[in-house]
């Protein structure tokens, strides 16, 4: 039933189109509409009696055979195709699409707009090849319109992400940041510090450090607020045993971008442990906790302040911050029965492993842009395919 009602949909849709098109055919052609009315009408019930016979196929292919194609039924033909592709239905979309590109009545513009409606349909398919030779034939084109040159050159991108070519795709982003007045190239930029970050992850894992800062640095000239750049060099900088060098660039991710600051939070509790400086590393914590109270921060203060102040202190300091967490809140009037009648070293003890089971199950990591929910970061989203957009509450 579900997808009788979707066709029925597309009948309707091309009902209209087919309406254009067949009455503009008989504006001024009478002797012809009197010879040929009755093809089009033909295929046009024959498509009728194929859909209601469950036979969508047959009924598309009728469909798109009897409907001329001009500029009043172009748009007709692209929103049955872009429908299909909505609804997983690629392969069909596909057929519709290549329908239209064999047709020699369209314009140069009209041809450029159904080959990119094409690569879409081979990129969501995973015909990477054959989507990155449209993508690039429709980049390349002398007489390729701007707006299709700058959708095909960012469909591109997305083709060399997944084919994890992540030179090619900064330099096809390159050639949508250098004109003048680019209205979206800090976006981009954003995303090209984000290819060297991934070029950089897999210098690390080849043990190539030299190239991997010369890749992060990359990244920081594409982005100054580039959280991973600053966390990878961070990393190679702890490895190296100079963690003074690695607090310097942690603390600046808070003002870079505060969402990312418990990414941060591992690295900079090991970086005070290689300094032997725990007093500092509560002072830090401290700071970060007051600038934006978080439970996965709190559950890393209360361990720093138990090795700095001992247990009492560091249950203390949970009984009265869980209270800010309405979520929380009969947790806290638990804490505050039990206070009276137990030890608290023997209390923090027990309460640790609570807290972070409770800081783990109410803070995953979540896509701000189309809510993806995850137990790790993902700096792409694996849904939505946008960069940065997954953070931990």
């Amino acid at each position: 039933m579900p997808d009788l009602l979707v066709f029925a949909l597309l009948f309707a849709a091309l009902v209209i189109g087919f309406s254009l098109g067949y009455y503009q055919c008989q504006r001024g052609q009478r002797e012809k509409r009197s010879k040929g009315s009755g093809l089009p009408r033909k295929r046009y019930y024959q498509g009728l009696a194929y859909l209601l016979n469950d036979q969508p196929d047959a009924a598309i292919d009728t469909f798109i055979s009897s409907l001329e194609v001009n500029s009043d039924t172009l748009e007709t033909h692209l929103a049955l195709g872009n429908l299909l592709r909505k609804r997983g239905e690629v392969a069909r979309a596909i057929r519709v699409h290549q329908n239209l590109i064999a047709r020699p009545s369209l314009s140069k513009p009209q041809l450029h707009f159904a080959q990119l409606e094409l690569g879409v349909d081979y990129l969501k398919s995973g015909l990477l090849d054959r989507a990155e030779a449209l993508f690039k034939e429709l980049a390349d084109g002398r007489d390729t319109t701007k707006d299709v040159r700058d959708q095909a050159l960012a469909y591109l991108i997305e083709v060399f992400q997944d084919l994890r070519e992540w030179l090619k795709a900064i330099d096809a982003a390159d050639r949508l940041t250098t004109r003048k007045f680019a209205s979206s190239a800090d976006r981009w930029r954003e995303i090209q510090a984000q290819f060297c970050c991934e070029l950089a992850n897999e210098s690390i894992d080849k043990n190539d450090l030299q190239n991997a800062r010369r890749l992060i640095r990359n990244a920081l000239k594409y982005d100054k607020n580039c959280v991973r750049a600053n966390l990878l060099q961070a990393k190679i900088e702890m490895d190296e045993g100079a963690a003074a060098v690695a607090l310097v660039l942690l603390r600046k991710i808070p003002k870079q971008n505060e969402r990312f600051v418990s990414e941060s939070l591992s690295l900079v509790y090991e970086c005070y442990e290689q300094l032997d400086s725990p007093a500092q590393r509560l002072e830090h914590l401290r700071g970060l906790y007051h600038n934006k109270p978080s439970l996965v921060v709190l559950e890393c203060l209360a361990e720093a302040t138990e090795v700095e102040e001992g247990a009492a202190a560091a249950y203390s300091l949970l009984k009265q911050e869980l209270q800010s967490f309405s979520s929380l809140q009969a947790t806290a009037d638990l804490l505050e029965l039990l206070a009276p009648t137990v030890d608290s070293s023997a209390r923090f003890q027990d309460l640790k492993p609570i807290i972070q089971r409770i800081a783990n199950a109410n803070h995953h990591y979540q896509c701000s842009n189309c809510g993806f929910v995850g137990e790790h970061i993902h700096w792409l989203c694996p849904s939505c395919k946008t960069w940065a957009s997954i953070s931990r509450g």
